[in-house]
């Protein structure tokens, strides 16, 4: 008989079954990074780049080198490489952050051969004309007035700043005369110095077929496209603001966006795998303290996150939400009183087995796969780290205990080392 009284027993997820990654060299010394598996005949190829925003010296010059590139080669326009891409039922894709820039090519294995001509073209001979400059450049002059009139929007970028200073490249954000500022020949001379093949790394999963290497090699291998630019990761030291509250104004706003920031650890400190943890349990999942506070027992916001983000030279943690103006401050306060419920109180085991059961089962979902595991180690690049990260990112999850979450609550979460940005009327 079914016993409803009872319930159902559970263990937390265990062995990841993390798929191999193997490495090897094309000729000109680009690291390939494989990993082989899936049932369909599919591969995806990422082309990473030393092309991000540390590398720019001016603002919005990485993005648009790496938009702009798609947009046709010196023997084919735009219509013509999309029409080509489109024909072998292929993806292109492309993204950028602060010490990156990425292109993306999914395509069926056995049009490999008829892609990558394509591939290879877009990234070392683009057209980069002047129609599609103004082109791209009146777009995302739109893109950035629409998105200026967001709180949520005003509020992150106002966060970086302060963490960092408007002079450092994290803290540099985008502002409307950087669109007037900068022209083709900024693109052209910043593709030529930062896409290069020893400023290249390439990531390869899927069945891409037996003859990989040679393929690549083929495209990619030679010593036609290198210069002499240096991997140069150096940053200045960050200048956080003195001021710990910033209020951006905007008018007519109905809600207003809360950003709660502080300077935290990178992937390669010893902290911040069991942070994860706490963040998790503090405003990472649906069912977090927060969560419970803001939304469920007050009913303050729609949704509100902790979250850590981790560049390669400075890390961040903060909290995101959006309540009515007039709710505010209750909400920043009520941020804070959790915070300190954590410094000082300890939390039932019922509480952390829940949190580690969602942790173990999201990680495994995240790395089902070798599009996924390649995403992952794409994450890991410029942090010497490997996929066993993710190993010891299990064994962080179950061997996190109460007493260690307190700790952590005492070192990461302590009121006065936050900023509080508020964007809105």
């Amino acid at each position: 008989m079914l016993k409803r009284k009872e319930v159902p027993s559970f263990a937390l997820p265990s062995g990841l079954n993390i798929l191999e990654q193997k490495t090897y060299k094309l000729n000109n010394g680009i690291q390939v990074l494989f990993v082989e598996g899936g049932t369909q005949e599919v591969a995806k190829l990422d082309l990473v780049f030393a092309a991000g925003v540390v590398q720019s010296p001016k603002a919005l010059v990485a993005a648009v080198t790496n938009s702009l590139i798609h947009e046709g080669t010196e023997s084919m326009s735009a219509f013509e490489v999309a029409e080509k891409i489109d024909f072998y039922g292929a993806y292109l894709g492309q993204s950028t952050n602060y010490h990156h820039a990425q292109i993306t090519l999914y395509a069926l294995s056995k049009y490999l051969p008829n892609v990558l001509p394509i591939l290879e073209d877009i990234i070392k001979k683009p057209a980069l004309s002047q129609h599609e400059f103004d082109v791209h450049m009146a777009k995302k002059k739109q893109d950035f007035l629409v998105d200026s009139e967001k709180v949520k929007t005003l509020a992150h970028r106002k966060s970086q700043e302060i963490l960092f200073s408007a002079d450092h490249p994290y803290g540099k954000v985008a502002k409307l005369h950087h669109f007037d500022e900068i022209n083709l020949q900024d693109v052209k001379d910043f593709h030529q110095r930062q896409y290069a093949s020893n400023l290249c790394t390439i990531i390869v999963s899927g069945q891409p077929g037996d003859d990989l290497q040679e393929v690549l090699n083929k495209h990619f291998g030679g010593t036609d496209w290198a210069n002499d630019t240096k991997d140069s990761q150096e940053l200045p030291t960050a200048s956080p603001n003195q001021e710990h509250f910033h209020l951006e104004h905007k008018e007519n706003a109905m809600q207003s966006a809360i950003r709660i920031v502080r300077p935290s650890v990178t992937k390669d400190h010893e902290d911040f795998l069991p942070l994860q943890v706490l963040n998790t349990l503090f405003g990472g999942y649906f069912g977090s303290r927060l969560m419970n506070n803001l939304r469920e027992e007050k009913g303050l916001t729609y949704g509100i996150s902790s979250y850590m983000i981790s560049f390669l030279k400075a890390g961040v943690f903060g909290i995101s939400t959006e309540v009515l103006s007039e709710k505010r401050e209750l909400a920043v306060k009520e941020v804070f009183n959790e915070m300190q419920k954590l410094r000082t109180q300890d939390i039932e085991e019922e509480e952390l087995t829940r949190v580690k059961n969602f942790m173990l089962g999201d990680l495994m979902r995240n790395l089902d796969g070798p599009f996924a595991i390649s995403d992952a180690s794409r994450g890991l690049l410029g942090f010497d780290l490997d996929l066993s990260y993710f190993d010891t990112l299990e064994k962080s999850i179950k061997c996190m205990t109460v007493a260690k979450i307190k700790e952590l609550a005492n070192k990461y979460l302590v009121e006065s080392d936050f900023y509080v940005v508020i964007a809105g009327k």
